[in-house]
Formats: C-alpha cells, structure tokens, sequence
C-alpha cells in the first residue's frame, strides 16, 4: 500500500462501468475500494497497493447501504472520491401496469440507498480537504422515457440532488455524468422486457446488434478526473454529459464559473 495514497469507494464496483473506474483509478495509484451485490468483483492485475477493500451490499433492502458506512467506518478507511455506479432500469413497463412495490424498489436502488451511502460515509472522508462525491445519470432527464419511469425519476433526483448538497456541503464538490450509450449488463433488462420496453426495445438491439462502441469506459473515466480537477467552483452541483458537452476545454469551464445556472435542472423561459 503506498503511503497516504488517495482512496476512491465505487458503489457498485462490480458493475461494468464501476469495474472500469476502479481499474482506472487503481492504475493512477490510488486505494480502491466498493460495493457489490453478488461476486466480489475481479480484482487480477490490480496492482497490491491498490488496497481493494469490498463490502456485500443489496441496495434493494433498507437499511443496507447504513450497514455500508458502519463496516467502511470500522476497517478506519478514509475516503477522497465516492463514485455511485450502482443501478437498475427495472421495473420496465407503464407505471399504470407495474406493481407499486417493484416501482418503489427501484427508486430505492437507483435514488434514496445512494443518497443513505453518501449519508452515512460522509463523515469518514479525508479530513482537511474537499472530497467528491459522483453520481451518473440516465436516461429520460429531458423528455418522456415511457415505460422506464422509475428509473428515469431517480435520476432526476440524483441531478437535483447534486445542487442540494453542493448548496449545503462546502467540502464535498458533488456533481453527476450521464454517460450515454454504453455497452453494459443493463441493456439485457430492456431485451428481456419484450414488447414492455416499447420503443426502447428495438433502440436497444439495433444498437447491441450494430458496430457502434458506445462511450468508451476510459470517456467516463477522464470525464470524472475532469471534474475533480476543476473542483467545487467549476463543477460543483452540475449536471453533464459525456457525449455532448465540452467538458475539457477552458471555454466550457470559463462558461460555468460566469453562470451558476449553467448544467443544472432550471425551466427555460426566453424573454
């Protein structure tokens, strides 16, 4: 373990994307550590000063991700950066013919257990400097995603979320990526749906069936180390894409410093 290296916690850290960044992470020399549901996840060429530090976690059920914090908390690790990987587009179908008790499951999974997760490690972060704290965004935000309702308003909840807390934390630069298309597990959800998915399903397997790479892993990745570069002033309670916006570019983040209401949910109303 190198000496007071820096520590990443991925929840979700064996889900393809939340795999990938604790791979990115672990090869720039940081401790990595998360959560996972069934398998631990693979951890061969991590390097050992990686540290990896894991806890079973079913987002699903109350009171888990408080189970998260208290084990985090009694190992006496200290987190720098909390990444959110974690998710489900489950249940897929109109809100009027889905089960309320699977509707309200899923807005537990993909919205409050990855709030409870933030709750509860807050206070065992690095002392002394501002922490971040990522979320990623989905689907939906800025137009009807029928059949996925669930899913798309708790990741609206998320991005409201980051303003919030960006509001009340002075030491936690908190914002969240969507990502976009990405080849991952999650799409077999919407196939095994069927015709409950709508229009999404034939979406869905032209686009698992082209040549298309989606956003890469590595986008995500450099997306993420973007926003903690630039910190609380820059990024602080915003919400970005990694496809579309400029992220990167001394413009983009010129922009947002001259306007607090640039990237966040605001209703648009030209003058």
């Amino acid at each position: 373990m190198v000496k007071d290296a820096p520590e990443v916690f991925i929840v979700g850290a064996n889900a393809d994307i939340g795999s990938s960044l604790l791979r990115h992470f672990a090869a720039d020399g940081w401790r990595v550590g998360g959560t996972y549901r069934h398998a631990i996840p693979d951890v061969a060429g991590v390097p050992a000063s990686a540290d990896p530090f894991f806890i079973a976690c079913d987002f699903s059920a109350v009171g888990a991700a408080a189970e998260v914090a208290d084990r985090y908390a009694r190992a006496g690790r200290k987190w720098d950066v909390l990444v959110s990987a974690v998710g489900t587009m489950l249940p897929v179908g109109t809100f009027m013919e889905t089960p309320f008790a699977d509707w309200e499951r899923s807005l537990r999974v993909n919205f409050l257990s990855q709030l409870e997760v933030v709750h509860g490690l807050y206070p065992h972060r690095r002392p002394g400097s501002v922490a971040h704290a990522v979320f990623l965004a989905g689907g939906g935000t800025n137009g009807p995603f029928r059949s996925y309702s669930a899913y798309c308003l708790s990741k609206i909840g998320l991005i409201k979320a980051c303003e919030l807390l960006d509001d009340e934390c002075e030491d936690l630069n908190v914002f969240i990526v969507g990502p976009g298309w990405v080849r991952t597990k999650i799409h077999a959800e919407t196939i095994a749906s069927g015709s409950q998915a709508g229009e999404n399903l034939e979406r869905t397997r032209r686009f698992l069936e082209s040549d298309e790479p989606g956003t890469p892993h590595d986008a995500i990745y450099r997306c993420i180390c973007w926003g903690m570069e630039m910190g609380r002033e820059v990024v602080g309670g915003r919400n970005f894409s990694v496809v579309h916006d400029p992220w990167g570019t001394a413009e983009f983040s010129a922009r947002l410093k001259a306007d607090r209401n640039l990237c966040k949910l605001r209703r648009w109303n030209p003058q």
